[in-house]
């Protein structure tokens, strides 16, 4: 996919429509004419996944990164340090660093050991040596060539680590759930189908669910759901950068579409994620369905009407058809009525 160029305008109202943190226009400018050539189109490629409703969860977290790294006051911190704030360059960095390291020595500024570890990557530009006016044999000769230490060299674009390109999809041997088949101009160009999702906006927090996909060695059975959640931060404004995501397991997947369907009443899962920490609830009530997903004692509810119910119906069973190709949409509804008793 062939992203424009990154205009700060309409990155400024993409990331207003989704609901993700603001920066003012002058200040976008500049963050986004300090971009390279490769960062800048990985954003466009994610404001038009955005704008689809198509975005993945690494095209959200690039965005709030840029984002993040582009506030007045982390890169006046950088600045005091005598460490460089060009935005590009501070996000090679977080790609090498990682974003937890990173932004725990940004913290930490300008204690030495932070820019001790910030120092290799965020080096400011050395300035231009003076040209020595009242030395002739000074000045290098035409044929001598500039000195190694007078102008840095370009940065070359292969080395640049931000973003990592990621490798294409493996041809499907025929088309699945609207996903172009092999042979196809889509398939051929190598071009990556982001996974389908729909948001949901409530006062106090927002929620996606997407298609996603379980770890397994099973071609055909690995299609589920994700959830994911972030509290607001102001009107239309959430905290996607500390969002809560959850994946369905195989038992919980048919049970969340019965509840979208009414077919049960609720849905209770704990015990999800590294730390068996995490959880979510469905629960009907009048007009749609409240959905509750958190960590620990933090959690989130955002209640899902019935325009947006019907959304995450749709998604619901296309992965149970995605999980059985062999079935239609009748079967499909046929096993879920058991579930009703």
């Amino acid at each position: 996919m062939n992203a424009p160029p990154l205009n700060p305008g309409w990155l400024h109202t993409v990331l207003r429509a989704r609901g993700l943190p603001l920066l003012p226009m002058e200040t976008l400018r500049e963050a986004v004419a300090q971009l390279r050539p490769e960062q800048s189109q990985a954003l466009g490629r994610a404001c038009l996944a955005l704008q689809s409703g198509t975005d993945s969860v690494a095209q959200m977290s690039d965005l709030a990164d840029f984002v993040r790294c582009s506030r007045p006051e982390h890169r006046a911190a950088l600045r005091a340090a005598g460490l460089s704030d060009d935005v590009g360059q501070v996000l090679a960095a977080l790609q090498l660093l990682g974003s937890q390291a990173f932004f725990a020595a940004l913290r930490a500024l300008p204690d030495e050991a932070a820019v001790a570890q910030l120092w290799p990557h965020l080096q400011p530009p050395a300035p231009p040596r003076k040209a020595a006016v009242d030395d002739e044999a000074a000045a290098p000769s035409l044929d001598a060539g500039w000195p190694d230490d007078d102008w840095p060299p370009p940065e070359p674009h292969d080395d640049a680590p931000w973003p990592a390109p990621e490798p294409p999809p493996p041809p499907a041997p025929a088309a699945t759930n609207g996903a172009p088949a092999s042979g196809t101009p889509a398939a051929q160009s190598g071009a990556r189908v982001l996974p389908r999702g729909h948001h949901v906006y409530g006062a106090k927090a927002a929620l996606r669910v997407e298609l996603d996909h379980w770890r397994t060695d099973d071609p055909v059975r690995r299609h589920t759901l994700r959830l994911e959640v972030a509290g607001a931060l102001a009107e239309r404004r959430y905290d996607w950068e500390h969002k809560i995501a959850v994946q369905l397991t195989a038992r919980e997947l048919p049970a969340f579409a019965a509840v979208m369907l009414n077919l049960l009443p609720q849905l209770q899962a704990q015990g999800h994620g590294v730390l068996n920490d995490k959880w979510f609830e469905l629960r009907r009530q009048s007009g749609g369905v409240l959905v509750r997903v958190g960590q620990a004692r933090r959690g989130f509810a955002v209640p899902v009407g019935a325009g947006d119910l019907y959304e995450l119906t749709l998604l619901a069973l296309d992965a149970l058809k995605a999980n059985a190709p062999q079935t239609d949409t009748a079967q499909v509804m046929a096993a879920l009525q058991s579930l009703a008793g």
